[in-house]
């Protein structure tokens, strides 16, 4: 059997290299969310590039996203009326559809103004690259 010459580990470095980074990249990830609410009602916002950090909303309400988790095929967000931290204004609790390529789940709403109006249903949320 001949023995590998000098030429051949670069190649075969080269192409394994090329063949590790195919297989390795990803579809770039998801910019944006929008949740299907109610008929009338939507929800979006921006996915943060930084884990950790907290999107900002655009509910009915001024609101804001104290508790944000997009990963690992779900989908979690909880918001909190600005003048009043403790009231939850919605709640969205969703799972990845590989089928539909949807995150389906449930949502809870306080849609009142100065009293409390809760709603709640099946939420579908779609990702875009914008």
């Amino acid at each position: 059997m001949k023995q590998p010459g000098k030429r051949t580990a670069p190649i075969i470095c080269l192409t394994s290299l090329v063949l590790s980074y195919a297989c390795c990249v990803a579809a770039p990830p998801a910019k944006s969310v929008t949740c299907s609410i109610t008929e009338f009602v939507s929800l979006k916002f921006d996915i943060p590039a930084k884990l950790g950090d907290l999107p900002e909303i655009d509910f009915s309400y001024p609101s804001k996203v104290t508790v944000f988790s997009f990963r690992d095929r779900n989908l979690l967000a909880i918001a909190v009326d600005e003048a009043d931290p403790s009231r939850i204004r919605i709640v969205v609790s969703a799972q990845l559809n590989k089928g539909k390529g949807t995150y389906d789940g449930q949502f809870v709403a306080d849609f009142g103004g100065n009293q409390l109006q809760l709603d709640n249903g099946p939420v579908r949320c779609r990702t875009s690259r914008r």
